[in-house]
């Protein structure tokens, strides 16, 4: 059977999502260009530049510098100077009630003048009129035209917008006018419905899960809905007394947007350890964004919304991430990619739009609204993707951590095995073997005893890996009734513990210290000698300590006991790479040649299990 590599997979599914989107967008433009080339026989317009910015009505009515425009529409960019424009309507029925609709609700000021029967009728709109404005609740300017306008003479308007002078003008009846208003609040409903549902749940979500990445995607999510609760202008049907607020701070939202997407893409695509040249421009625009608001706000608008044009600077990072990602097989998440490519062609509609290659046409205000909700989803999508990935992640990491506990059982295990002495045993029978013969009781006692030591070596189950002080404190006194019968009167231990002490501590942790001391302190010297095993409650936890007045240590040897070497066997190295393990602790040796050793350690109460 034929069987695609992950590459291939990975680029079939890449060309999918973008042939997938550019059939959408070749969609959306038949029908923008079937409609935008419908013939427009009842409006026609022209347009004047004033360059001095002091023309009047009565300057424009006689000048003959206008120039035809291709129909209805402007796809003027920004403009340094004052446009005037010229509108006939060439069929106009009195009988009917009509309005005229401008489709750009970013005018910072416009005025429209209604030529009727005695002078012209002046109206005003745009943000800067937002106390007091002239149009009626559309999505776009609209207004009602006079019962006596007088259709034979033009209409005049004149009208600023730092985001172009981009528009359609139509004239439509009071059906038309209503069925299209409806379409617009479903239209809008539905997409700000969509935008509200994903920022409620992922907030909701990160909240849940204490997930930051959540958080920082609902940031972009609002933000991105303010974007386009100001371009589109959909609020103006809702009469949301705050809809020219919103035109008029467009370029901070702007900004505010962008500042959002440099927080996501920081942590939806990890850059500080991933693409850390690139997350050091994202940190500069971090700082920048806000700066950049305070001064349109507080300094000069112009100055603001010139430094605003860094916001490209985010576009280019965010391409050079996923383009790098794609290529090196880093970022292979289809949603990812699809939010990615959907979020571009936003960008690059909206900027035709403002650059005047494109009108503001409401299909495509609403395609560029629709491009980001689906953009939104994807993204949403992909964070489930991620949770998902760390779930299993987790999932993996804690069958890691069970192999690995069995494992670290079964190590000790070989460690616990590894303190029997074949020479240790061996001597002790021989031992019993001497004694039966003297002392039944005593041999007894002594088969009794390695019996116990031996179960206590082998018989180690997962369920007794930490065993009481007290079940430790047994084994060693095993061991140390088997030591003083093959030294009679040489071997003294004396134990001071605390009976009512609850403490558990790994399984012959103590033993192998006690028996160090009886091989390597006491039964080094010539005459008898005394262990002492010391365990005492502190306040933040145990202190235990195995002492011996034996031969000691000199400082040479005392500091190489501790180092692990595999050609020195089980040894304090041992016990000390466990303590550390388990608690963090180590053994410490305080000795002095001729005198004694004392090696003690603490468990710490925190660290009980």
């Amino acid at each position: 059977m034929f069987m695609r590599s992950e590459s291939t997979t990975f680029l079939m599914k890449f060309m999918t999502i973008l042939l997938a989107i550019l059939l959408c967008t070749a969609f959306v433009f038949v029908i923008y260009s079937q409609d935008a080339n419908k013939p427009k026989d009842d409006i026609r317009m022209e347009i004047l530049q004033d360059n001095s910015g002091n023309m009047t009505l009565s300057d424009v009515k006689v000048s003959d510098q206008f120039v035809a425009l291709p129909g209805n529409y402007s796809k003027v960019g920004y403009s340094p100077v004052r446009l005037w424009f010229k509108i006939k309507l060439n069929r106009y029925n009195a009988d009917e009630i009509i309005y005229l609709t401008i489709n750009n609700p970013l005018f910072e000021d416009a005025t429209i003048y209604l030529p009727t029967s005695n002078d012209y009728v002046t109206k005003h709109f745009g943000y800067s009129y937002k106390g007091n404005p002239d149009e009626i609740g559309y999505v776009y300017p609209a207004f009602k035209i006079p019962p006596h306008f007088d259709y034979n003479q033009y209409i005049y308007m004149t009208s600023k917008s730092v985001y172009g002078q981009n528009f359609i003008v139509q004239v439509v009846n009071d059906d038309l006018f209503r069925k299209t208003s409806m379409i617009n609040v479903w239209a809008g409903g539905i997409l700000f419905g969509v935008m509200v549902a994903l920022l409620f749940y992922n907030l909701i979500m990160g909240i849940a899960i204490k997930n930051k990445t959540f958080i920082k995607y609902c940031f972009f999510v609002f933000a991105t809905l303010l974007w386009n609760a100001a371009t589109t202008g959909l609020l103006n049907i809702t009469g949301f007394k705050y809809a020219y607020w919103l035109a008029e701070y467009s370029t901070v939202i702007g900004i505010l947007m962008s500042l959002a997407i440099v927080i996501f893409m920081r942590a939806i695509f990890q850059t500080p350890t991933r693409f850390p040249k690139i997350d050091f421009c994202l940190k500069l625009l971090i700082v920048y964004f806000p700066i950049n608001i305070l001064v349109f706000l507080f300094v000069s608008r112009e100055l603001g919304g010139f430094g605003a044009g860094a916001s490209s600077v985010v576009y280019v990072l965010y391409f050079i991430i996923m383009f790098t990602g794609i290529r090196n097989k880093s970022i292979r998440s289809p949603q990812l990619i699809t939010a990615w490519l959907l979020f571009i062609v936003s960008i690059i509609l909206f900027d035709l739009m403002v650059f005047g290659l494109l009108p503001q046409s409401y299909i495509m205000i609403y395609y560029i609204f629709f491009i980001s909700c689906v953009s939104a989803t994807a993204f949403a999508l992909s964070l489930a993707e991620i949770i998902n990935d760390l779930n299993e992640e987790k999932q993996r990491n804690r069958l890691l951590f069970e192999n690995s506990e069995i494992q670290s059982k079964q190590f000790e295990l070989a460690f616990i095995r590894a303190q029997m002495d074949p020479h240790f045993v061996h001597n002790t029978l021989n031992v019993i073997e001497g004694v039966i013969a003297e002392n039944k009781e005593k041999a007894g006692n002594l088969v009794n005893d390695l019996s116990h030591y031996l179960r206590n070596i082998f018989d180690y189950s997962n369920s007794e890996r930490y065993i009481s002080i007290h079940e430790e404190m047994e084994a060693v006194k095993f061991y140390v009734r088997i030591e003083q019968a093959r030294f009679p009167d040489k071997i003294f231990v004396h134990y001071d513990i605390d009976p009512s002490i609850e403490l558990k501590v790994p399984r012959m942790v103590i033993q192998p210290l006690v028996e160090n001391a009886i091989k390597h302190g006491i039964r080094k010297r010539k005459m008898a000698g005394t262990v002492t095993v010391r365990v005492k409650e502190l306040e933040q936890g145990y202190y235990i300590a195995v002492e011996d007045d034996g031969v000691g240590i000199g400082d040479t040897d005392k500091n190489k006991l501790l180092e692990y070497s595999p050609n020195k066997g089980i040894g304090l190295a041992s016990i000390h790479a466990r303590l550390k393990a388990e608690y963090g602790t180590q053994l410490q040796i305080v000795s002095e040649k001729g005198k004694g050793t004392s090696v003690r350690f603490e468990v710490p109460i925190k660290e009980q299990p």
